[in-house]
């Protein structure tokens, strides 16, 4: 599958909730969720497939993000939920990523109508012009939970330190817009308590 390097499949359940990160901890899940299906998405090349589209890459000058976050989009509409889940009705479906895979999450909701909900954890929204992007098209999703660590704004990249300010104004739009939606702030800066930060943003989407 392109841009799916693997995928593991834990608990059962007409509910499904669909992971990009965090595969260290989604097998455990299942104990604290229960009717729930989790799904670990691992992608290998994250600048490459969960980049909504070509933009320059602030940690490597003169590299581009290279924008083929369809592609995976594809991969997993046409080929990984056919293969995991029960052809069944009523089934609630829901994506959520950590880091860039809360980019792509969140980008997902945007440009398809796969979702029950999305959650952006710790994720990427300093991505250039994101936040415009996300104020021209109107989510499909009935629920949007985003989340930031306190320090992550701290950053010494300039770009990076963008990142707070972009997260609440998508919030806002989102707001706007009528989406039932949150912004949590967490302790830390981006990559800690990565598990707690994960089951946080589940815990909401399921509700």
């Amino acid at each position: 599958m392109n841009g799916i390097s693997d995928h593991q499949v834990y608990g059962k359940g007409k509910r499904y909730v669909y992971i990009i990160g965090g595969e260290d901890y989604v097998s455990s899940f299942p104990l604290s969720f229960h009717d729930t299906v989790f799904v670990s998405i691992k992608v290998e090349e994250w600048n490459r497939y969960l980049s909504p589209y070509k933009a320059e890459n602030p940690f490597r000058k003169g590299e581009f993000f290279e924008g083929e976050g369809d592609v995976l989009l594809s991969s997993i509409k046409d080929e990984l939920i056919p293969r995991v889940e029960n052809k069944e009705m009523d089934i609630e479906r829901y994506l959520l990523g950590y880091s860039m895979g809360g980019l792509f999450s969140l980008y997902s909701s945007l440009v398809s109508d796969l979702w029950n909900g999305v959650g952006s954890v710790s994720g990427s929204l300093w991505f250039q012009d994101f936040d415009t992007f996300v104020s021209k098209n109107v989510p499909s999703t009935k629920k949007i939970y985003l989340s930031l660590g306190r320090k992550e704004k701290e950053s010494r990249n300039i770009v990076l330190k963008s990142v707070e300010v972009k997260t609440k104004a998508i919030y806002d739009t989102l707001k706007e817009e009528g989406i039932e939606s949150t912004f949590v702030l967490n302790e830390g800066g981006h990559f800690q308590d990565e598990e707690k930060r994960l089951r946080d943003a589940v815990s909401w989407l399921l509700g």
